[in-house]
Order: structure tokens, then C-alpha cells, then sequence
């Protein structure tokens, strides 16, 4: 699509995307083939949230690891009881003393999933502010999850302590 195709709130979103480092412009020497550039046609890249280089979300806060969530959100339920999701989040960004910053996005899926699974199940309530909310749950096999969980993260850590100190070895 050329520039001038480009509607004012598609060309603010795109500033900003640029200026928040989320979109990278494809400059001509990097780019293979260079028919759209004839077309008056620039190429942008939206950088992944996937990427390693990305872990820092843009309050430069880590965002949890792919693959600790779930224990992070059963280990939260074990320890708090029945909590809605923004106090999940909430409770794990408070754990971290505040280091790691929860994506919403990536948070209630991961709830969906878990509750799936059967490792935890929810009811409707009222929050605090008295808006209605899903409260969550440990179940039974939740508490054997994190147990399996815990046991095999333990295992992981020391296998990884090996190579990160490899006197202990």
C-alpha cells in the first residue's frame, strides 16, 4: 500500500509503532527484491513478541518466561486461594518484587487452558470494586501439578547450574 493510500490513523499507528521500536523499516540494501520500492512501496517488519531481544515489554519490565506461567499462576492460587485474573497478575508481578510484567494477552488463555485441564476451575463473583469477575481456583490435580512441576523445574535448574558454574560439577 503506498503512503498516500494510508489513512491519518494508519500513519499515527505506524509512527508510533516506530517510535516504540515495534516496527522496523526494511531499508533498500537490506531488502532482496526491490519491485516494491518501483511501486513507491515501503516494507516494514513488526517485530515478534517471541524474539529473545524482546523480553523487555516497553516499560522495560521482563515479561514471564514462555512455559512458567502456568506454574506461576498455580503456585499464586496455592498460596492467595481464590483470585480473579488482574489479582493473578497482579500477585505474580508483586512476587517478583515487581521485575516481571504480565501480559493480559498471554494470561488469560493460559487460565482458559489450565481450567481446561483441570488444574483449576473458576465461579463468577464480585471484585472488590464490585464489578462482576471470574474468581479462579486450585483443584486437586492442580496441587499434583505443581508438585510435577516444581520437581521437574528443580531438575532444570540444576542441570542448567552445571553450565552456569560449572565448579559445582
Amino acid at each position: 500500500m503506498r503512503k498516500s493510500e494510508l489513512s491519518e490513523a494508519d500513519l499515527k499507528v505506524r509512527r508510533d509503532l516506530i517510535r516504540a521500536g515495534q516496527l522496523l523499516k526494511i531499508e533498500p540494501s537490506v531488502q532482496s527484491d526491490t519491485s516494491h520500492r518501483k511501486r513507491g512501496i515501503d516494507l516494514f517488519l513488526l517485530r515478534s513478541h517471541r524474539r529473545n531481544d524482546s523480553l523487555l515489554s516497553m516499560n522495560d519490565k521482563p515479561e514471564v518466561w514462555q512455559g512458567t506461567l502456568a506454574l506461576m499462576v498455580l503456585k499464586t492460587l496455592e498460596r492467595t486461594g481464590s483470585l480473579h485474573g488482574y489479582g493473578i497478575a497482579r500477585q505474580i508481578e508483586q512476587t517478583s518484587a515487581d521485575l516481571l510484567s504480565v501480559n493480559y494477552g498471554t494470561l488469560y488463555p493460559a487460565l482458559l487452558k489450565l481450567e481446561q485441564e483441570g488444574y483449576i476451575s473458576s465461579e463468577w463473583g464480585l471484585s472488590d470494586n464490585n464489578r462482576k469477575a471470574k474468581f479462579y481456583q486450585l483443584t486437586r490435580a492442580g496441587r499434583k501439578q505443581i508438585e510435577k512441576e516444581t520437581q521437574e523445574w528443580e531438575q532444570t535448574t540444576a542441570i542448567l547450574a552445571r553450565f552456569l558454574n560449572p565448579q559445582i560439577a
